[in-house]
């Protein structure tokens, strides 16, 4: 009853604060982010988050870090399976654009992005940031381990295959409910990915393939914009 209680309280420390603090944030926001907001906001909450995390996992749930990535595999695989999963996402992306056209959408890109983008395409540096620490840690890495670490706590508490699946979709819509502000579309196609992510790590157990296709998936597409801009 103790260990339940002790995944419940991590759950509700780490993850469901900075949920809804970015849902509420997101909906209120009424200036836009600058360039650099946009790459200190996602080192500052991601790298706080992980942090904590790795806090409350390590001293509340006496785990270590190997509980994130208990599967065998080698760095290699993961490299190879990440790059798949990243293919993957791109092929669901084509399929929903045609498919799910009708649901609403939330705000078209406003200027800030296209803002950084042109920012972005003339300073090496700040490309750099974006590109490196930005995107791996305070993105993929951040929404990889918050997604696993849900996962592992809601799934400690039944080893029901039932409870997993229930697991599974829940933490989905979790994770897709949180870009509210991209619409109903933004919240059914970022569900069916953390699906798609949710039921590997569920079979292999591995968080380093969910990294890579997470960076990739996400840095190509803003690559593809920068160039379009130049």
């Amino acid at each position: 009853m103790l260990f339940k209680l002790k995944n419940i309280i991590a759950v509700s420390i780490a993850i469901l604060p900075i949920n809804v603090i970015m849902i509420w944030y997101r909906l209120n926001q009424t200036e836009n982010f600058s360039t650099i907001d946009m790459l200190v906001y996602p080192l500052v909450f991601g790298g706080g988050s992980i942090f904590l995390i790795w806090l409350l996992n390590k001293f509340l749930l006496n785990q270590n870090l190997k509980s994130f990535y208990p599967g065998k595999g080698n760095w290699k695989i993961d490299v190879g399976i990440g790059v798949l999963i990243t293919a993957v996402y791109f092929g669901m992306m084509m399929i929903e654009r045609s498919t799910l056209q009708w649901l609403p959408q939330g705000k078209p890109p406003t200027n800030e992005l296209f803002n950084m983008l042109v920012e972005l395409a003339h300073d090496p540096l700040l490309m750099a940031i974006w590109f490196g620490p930005v995107l791996w840690i305070g993105i993929a890495l951040f929404e990889e381990l918050s997604r696993i670490f849900l996962l592992n706590c809601l799934w400690s508490l039944s080893k029901k295959i039932s409870w997993h699946i229930i697991v599974i979709i829940l933490a989905s819509v979790i994770i897709g409910v949180t870009h509210l502000y991209q619409g109903y579309y933004g919240i059914v196609t970022i569900a069916l990915k953390s699906i798609v992510a949710a039921a590997y790590y569920y079979k292999y157990r591995r968080i380093l393939p969910l990294i890579i296709a997470h960076g990739l998936y996400d840095g190509m597409q803003f690559a593809v914009l920068m160039v379009q801009l130049q």
